[in-house]
């Protein structure tokens, strides 16, 4: 698809999920994984390139998961949490192109939709000075679209708010509801996500 504004998906899936008996990402999901559902959704949005940033068992990972298409990022300080796989993904970008916009997932959200990718892509285009962030309670979280404005502010995160500092300290948002952001941290969330359990 055509864009006005050159777009690129920072896919985050370099945790080591310790709440899980296993390696999230490659948690059976529908027809693959967890990790490859999102990044088809990543894929079948607006955007120029999907990149995906991994850490904790990588090897492993991309074993059972089909990057095709996809940039892999290594985020070697997986362990200092959300912020820094932000900081090094958005850093490594930066380094591959001239973006206008990118655009922050999460790989353990299986229900969000290309049709919501696609509608903050829009609303942006509406308010080209805003970061478009997704609402939860009426607090801004991911998915997170950020123009070009605010990078050099991404790649000084570090920690495990992730861009939480960001998106509560910037007037400018934007706050889109999301038909499901339920995301997957524990076994039991994983028999929710499966249909195993009545959610």
């Amino acid at each position: 698809m055509e864009t006005d504004f050159k777009i690129a998906v920072l896919m985050l899936a370099a945790g080591a999920s310790r709440r899980m008996n296993g390696i999230k990402q490659i948690l059976a999901f529908k027809d693959s994984t967890l990790l490859e559902n999102a990044l088809k959704t990543a894929k079948m949005s607006e955007n120029d390139q999907v990149f995906c940033v991994l850490g904790a068992n990588k090897e492993e990972i991309q074993q059972k998961v089909d990057f095709q298409d996809i940039e892999i990022i290594e985020n070697t300080a997986w362990s200092d949490g959300l912020g820094k796989s932000i900081a090094v993904g958005v850093e490594a970008i930066q380094n591959y192109k001239d973006y206008d916009l990118i655009l922050v997932m999460l790989g353990d959200q299986p229900f969000i939709s290309s049709v919501y990718l696609d509608k903050m892509i829009s609303k942006f285009k509406e308010n080209q000075s805003y970061i478009i962030a997704t609402s939860y309670s009426g607090k801004p979280g991911v998915p997170a679209l950020f123009p070009k404005k605010i990078f050099s502010e991404l790649i000084k995160l570090s920690g495990d708010s992730g861009a939480k500092v960001i998106l509560q300290h910037h007037e400018n948002i934007i706050k889109l509801e999301a038909e499901n952001t339920f995301d997957v941290d524990s076994p039991e969330d994983y028999k929710k996500v499966c249909g195993e359990v009545q959610g």
